[in-house]
């Protein structure tokens, strides 16, 4: 080997093996693998915020839709389709349920990381009085029939004349 090239491999060793670079890369590593950690937790902690500001929104464009809903049905005389036509109301709240139920446990998950306080239960609603003219069934007494004692007899007993003489 050269003279210039063999002074250049010491030179390069020496400098690998002192103990200060050995400790200057276990420092540079130590301090990378802090900053991929901590930006591991931001992006977190950012994925729930996303979560939680997602959930709000859900929440008050579903609440304005069901306001909005409830105005026109009170503006609108239109005939409503009969139940035969719609899907069964069990399974679209069977759906609506799981949906719920899965997307409160997730909010709930990352309210908590966040440290944010859990959300409040929401009211119950009383139901509302059914509207005039709305397809929810309604249930009527039948009026009371009242029977004569003459007309329950049977026809064959007497003839149609002797009825109509008995009734005047």
């Amino acid at each position: 080997m050269s003279k210039q090239l063999s002074d250049q491999a010491n030179k390069l060793w020496t400098l690998i093996t002192e103990p200060s670079t050995a400790k200057t890369y276990r420092e540079a590593l130590d301090v990378s693998w802090k900053i991929l950690r901590e930006t591991g937790n931001f992006l977190w902690l950012v994925l729930c915020l996303a979560l939680v500001g997602i959930d709000w929104f859900l929440e008050n464009s579903i609440a304005a839709g069901r306001k909005t809903r409830a105005w026109v049905n009170d503006l609108t005389t239109a005939e409503k389709p009969s139940p035969e036509k719609l899907l069964t109301p069990e399974t679209g709240k069977k759906l609506l349920d799981s949906g719920k139920s899965t997307l409160e446990s997730v909010v709930a998950a990352a309210r908590k990381q966040l440290g944010l306080s859990e959300k409040p239960p929401e009211p119950v609603a009383p139901p509302s009085p059914p509207v005039a003219g709305s397809s929810a069934p309604s249930v009527v007494a039948p009026s009371p029939v009242v029977v004569s004692a003459e007309s329950v007899a049977p026809a064959e007993s007497k003839p149609p004349a002797a009825i109509a003489s008995t009734e005047e």
